[in-house]
């Protein structure tokens, strides 16, 4: 596995496109770890007023001391709640200015078997990782529509959207859908010059991967999914970070509607090891 470390700034969001990112405000949801905190940063670094959401108070405030509390906005909230959405813009409004960028990243993935989920779960799973980034879509939308200016909207998937796996049912449901609906917003959002992408991660090394390993059958799992990437290593989150600030930069103005896999080649074809 590679160190786990932040890179220097890509080189579309480097010292010459900087001025392009200083009146930009971006709105990332699951800021408060994994790869939500880093595409925070990346995003900071590339010039960006980041609004910080996530409904873990003490992730968010780590998160916004390593941003820098001057670009940073914290907005503690559950997405689930009714109305969350137009609060969080108007917040990004009053403190910062318009948001043109949005990140959709939170979400869950539980693991449970088929025959055994509770309706329950399958509406939270759904809910958090398909209704709310829609809403949070929306409101965000609406408001650059309002401003005439363009926007940028990165929805995190997954390769679980396109390649199924067990015990995840609502999981990979809700990816799959959240792709879907990329495409769909991108086509109809084009004429307001506002592009709806996405990127799909692998296996990341993210604290709620290495924190669902309490079982013996999910590491023997983990290692299984590692035995099929042909990079023979899992991800870092500051590499889903870069992809992200990439397709919400000029350097990606032409695309529109597009996941990017970002997975070791994971969902390219599958080697198998050990």
């Amino acid at each position: 596995m590679m160190d786990a470390r932040t890179p220097a700034l890509p080189a579309w969001s480097g010292e010459g496109e900087q001025a392009k990112w200083e009146d930009r405000t971006a709105i990332i949801t699951g800021a408060a770890s994994g790869i939500g905190r880093e595409a925070s940063l990346a995003l900071s670094r590339a010039g960006a007023r980041v609004v910080l959401v996530d409904r873990d108070k003490g992730g968010l405030e780590e998160t916004r001391s390593l941003v820098g509390s001057g670009q940073a906005l914290v907005f503690l909230a559950d997405l689930l709640e009714a109305g969350v959405e137009n609060a969080i813009v108007d917040e990004a409004l009053e403190k910062f200015a318009s948001p043109d960028i949005l990140v959709n990243c939170a979400g869950v993935f539980p693991t449970r078997p088929a025959l055994d989920l509770p309706v329950q779960e399958w509406d939270g799973v759904l809910n958090l990782n398909l209704r709310a980034p829609f809403l949070l879509s929306q409101a965000v939308a609406r408001q650059i529509v309002s401003t005439g200016r363009s926007g940028s909207i990165v929805n995190i998937a997954s390769t679980a959207g396109v390649v199924a796996r067990p015990r995840v049912a609502h999981y990979c449901a809700s990816k799959a859908a959240l792709i879907m609906l990329t495409k769909v917003l991108a086509i109809e959002w084009a004429e307001h010059n506002i592009r709806v992408n996405a990127v799909a991660p692998g296996l990341v090394e993210t604290p709620g991967v290495t924190g669902s390993l309490t079982t013996e059958e999910d590491e023997h799992e983990h290692q299984q999914k590692l035995a099929k990437i042909p990079l023979a290593r899992s991800g870092e989150p500051w590499e889903i970070a870069d992809a992200v600030v990439f397709l919400a930069s000029s350097a990606a103005s032409y695309v529109t509607g597009h996941t990017l896999f970002v997975d070791g080649g994971y969902s390219a074809g599958h080697t198998f090891r050990g």
